[in-house]
């Protein structure tokens, strides 16, 4: 009995029924995590203005209408000196002296750097001396030449005395004949004696005797002629050769001064340094070799006259830019400034990798000390309608907003500009009323979204908002 007593005290018991849970908490425990997910923005919304918004416009300068961004093209680039000279040495050597830096303004001609050319200076002294002992041969051989043709000269005088007397005597001679064939015709008749015509014969012997001697004698006066030539040769001989000599030495001398000439580097042209790669002390080389710790290069100078903008043009877009054509040139370190500008040329390479091609473009007028090569640049290339003005900035499109975007308040016109949801207060120069717009001259980007309508529930300086058609 004991043990179905515990039995029966093992046994469910179903008289008590269950209780149900009501179908109201089934529903609010699916509506707290909506709930959670829904109040902070009900809340949210309670604060947020609903605003509606539009974006400024840009004006054509040229036509008055409003254009869709920017209808003339633009590109991007650098300033580049169109004239460009990096100084290096002809010749290994060690730079001796350095007589400029960084930045620094050169004439023409100024001495910009100083190789050491110590063993070159001996060399040219050496030389001079060569040179200056050939120019003293060349002088003691010219005087033996003066002293020969005077020789010379000496050894023609007895030749034209000798043809005097020689002359003299032929008359003699002739005379001398004609009275002996005069006194032998005296004697055949014997009007005179045979000792007259003896006497005759004798002058006759004597005066052909004379001409002989004197044939002689100038045989021999030009024998010593023929000497004294072959003596004035032989001096003007060594005169030539000395004289030779002595060019081909003073030419040496010339080259060792050229190639001395070369340790001084100058400028090229008026330029301004704009790197210095060597320093004092330092191995120059025309050729930089990798390991040799030898310098390639000493400075780079520019020619500031020269400067450019070159810019990168699409070339899908080259059909539009022409040499000549007016441009206006802003700098990404002065973007408040437009320089005007010329198109230059259009460089014959294109770059496939990029498919573009390079174009170059004058500064018409610049800012001497602000515009630096390298320096980033964009070029907007005007069309040929263009009112003059827009190249240099003094005429631009201007940027219109509806009259009712703009504010005003203690610290001037202002406008509301959202974004992300949050309208911020834009502080802005305000122009002249073009019907229902008004001209915004700073303060505002083409594109910006400015608010039109629900500015009145706006405060602060940061509000957030929600747009609404």
């Amino acid at each position: 009995m004991a043990s179905s007593d515990g039995l029966a005290a093992l046994k469910i018991d179903r008289s008590r029924r269950r209780r149900r849970v009501s179908p109201w908490v089934w529903i609010a425990l699916l509506g707290i995590p909506a709930l959670a997910v829904l109040a902070p923005r009900a809340m949210q919304n309670l604060g947020v203005a609903e605003v509606a918004v539009v974006p400024a416009v840009r004006v054509s300068a040229a036509t008055g209408e409003a254009i869709d961004g920017n209808p003339d093209l633009t590109a991007a680039g650098y300033v580049v000196a169109d004239r460009q000279s990096v100084l290096a040495a002809k010749f290994t050597g060690r730079l001796l002296r350095l007589n400029v830096a960084e930045a620094q303004s050169v004439k023409k001609g100024d001495l910009v750097a100083e190789l050491d050319h110590n063993e070159l200076d001996a060399t040219i002294a050496q030389a001079e001396a060569k040179a200056a002992q050939a120019a003293a041969d060349v002088e003691r051989l010219a005087s033996l030449v003066l002293q020969a043709e005077a020789e010379l000269a000496a050894a023609r005088i007895p030749v034209a005395t000798l043809d005097a007397e020689n002359e003299q005597y032929k008359i003699l001679l002739a005379d001398a004949r004609r009275r002996l064939d005069r006194d032998e015709k005296l004697s055949e008749r014997n009007a005179i004696g045979f000792s007259e015509v003896d006497d005759r014969r004798t002058e006759v012997l004597s005066t052909e005797a004379k001409i002989a001697w004197t044939q002689h004698r100038k045989l021999e006066a030009e024998q010593r002629i023929r000497v004294a030539e072959t003596q004035v040769a032989a001096a003007r001989a060594a005169v030539a050769a000395a004289e030779a000599g002595r060019q081909s030495a003073a030419a040496s001398v010339k080259v060792l001064e050229t190639q001395r000439e070369e340790s001084f580097i100058r400028a090229p042209f008026d330029g301004v340094v704009t790197e210095k790669a060597a320093e004092v002390g330092e191995i120059i080389a025309p050729i930089s070799i990798g390991g040799s710790m030898a310098r390639g290069s000493i400075v780079t100078i520019a020619d500031w006259d020269s400067l450019q903008a070159e810019v990168d043009v699409a070339e899908a877009q080259l059909g539009r830019v022409k040499p000549g054509q007016r441009a206006a040139i802003t700098v990404d370190a002065i973007p408040d400034r437009i320089f005007p500008g010329k198109v230059r040329r259009i460089l014959p390479r294109a770059d496939r990798s990029k498919a573009t091609v390079k174009v170059r473009v004058d500064y018409l007028a610049r800012d001497e000390e602000a515009i630096l090569p390298e320096m980033g640049v964009r070029v907007r290339f005007l069309a040929d309608d263009a009112p003059p003005g827009m190249e240099s900035g003094a005429v631009r499109d201007k940027i219109v907003v509806p009259k009712e975007a703009v504010q005003s308040g203690g610290r001037g016109d202002y406008v509301w500009v959202v974004s992300d949801d949050v309208a911020r207060r834009q502080v802005v120069a305000v122009g002249a009323n073009s019907g229902a717009r008004i001209e915004i001259t700073s303060g505002l980007n083409v594109g910006d979204k400015v608010v039109v309508r629900g500015a009145q529930r706006l405060n602060g300086d940061n509000t957030a908002v929600r747009l609404t058609e």
